[in-house]
């Protein structure tokens, strides 16, 4: 489903991509680093390659697909003149993809660029947006790392862009409300007929986290496609989501960064160290499995 308010909104970038950009495999994944970021003025959160205009304009399986995800300041993303960064690239389109910025967690959340109580994202396609999810809440000092687009396709020309459930990474106590409009006004499933909560990691955790060299806190965005591109090709990458796998394989994948990091702040600060046992209990904590499919068996989560 699109959102409601679909800002067409002059915008100025900021120079947080110089600082933190990057891209990440997973599996078979084709990633072509494209970042298209500059200091000039937008006059929509439209998103094409302009290299290649004509071949990203229209979706072909197994070609490049453009994404870009847009990050900035809680509030009114309408109000003229928000001050935000983006980050475009290019992917093989229908393959379950990640786009990671390496360094993310210090330099928004520690750096804080955007001088705002809450960092806000979007993902945009061709000339769709997804609603707004908070990335940071700087008054309850959480962060919601866990974001995976839904990019919704007919005969090439993406239709909408929803958020898949997050709550499968943590035990229920941790899934909070989290989707909000352009307006800054926080939404719910029954508004916009799509998952709007997400899990989150405390400040004191990620920072102990990122001392252990987890890059749990990081923002990634995931990638997956369902319907059709050109010609009626058939999408099938959604079916690669994280919430069509039983929640207990993805907490294991969590919880596997977890052992890493604690196990690489042996003979480091034991507060530190508390606080990484601390997020490693959240996620040991299985919450029930709403997909598809049985539990056993199937295909595993996939790596990264």
């Amino acid at each position: 489903p699109r959102p409601t308010k679909n800002p067409r909104n002059s915008s100025t970038m900021t120079s947080l991509a110089s600082k933190a950009i990057g891209a990440v495999f997973i599996g078979a994944l084709c990633l072509i680093p494209a970042v298209f970021s500059q200091e000039v003025t937008l006059s929509s959160y439209a998103c094409y390659d302009p290299t290649i205009p004509a071949e990203t304009a229209q979706f072909y399986r197994g070609r490049n697909t453009t994404v870009c995800l847009y990050v900035g300041p809680g509030g009114d993303w309408n109000t003229q003149g928000t001050t935000y960064t983006r980050f475009a690239f290019n992917l093989k389109a229908d393959e379950f993809s990640s786009y990671w910025i390496p360094g993310s967690f210090k330099s928004i959340v520690q750096d804080d660029p955007f001088n705002s109580n809450a960092t806000h994202i979007f993902a945009s396609s061709q000339s769709s947006v997804s609603f707004l999810r908070r990335y940071y809440d700087a008054t309850t000092q959480q962060v919601f790392p866990y974001l995976t687009a839904v990019i919704d396709v007919k005969d090439g020309t993406v239709q909408g862009i929803a958020w898949d459930d997050a709550c499968i990474f943590c035990k229920l106590s941790r899934c909070l409300p989290n989707t909000y409009d352009f307006v800054g006004n926080i939404t719910t499933r029954e508004d916009i007929s799509q998952p709007t909560d997400g899990c989150y990691i405390s400040r004191d955790e990620c920072v102990a986290l990122h001392a252990g060299g987890s890059d749990e806190c990081d923002l990634k965005l995931f990638v997956v496609w369902t319907g059709t591109g050109v010609g009626g090709t058939a999408l099938f990458s959604s079916d690669s989501r994280f919430s069509a796998f039983p929640p207990n394989r993805i907490q294991e994948n969590v919880e596997n960064g977890v052992n890493q990091a604690i196990g690489n702040l042996q003979g480091k600060a034991t507060d530190a160290k508390d606080a990484v046992d601390n997020f490693f209990d959240t996620v040991t904590d299985s919450i029930p499995f709403y997909g598809g499919g049985e539990e056993e068996g199937g295909d595993d989560v996939g790596q990264g």
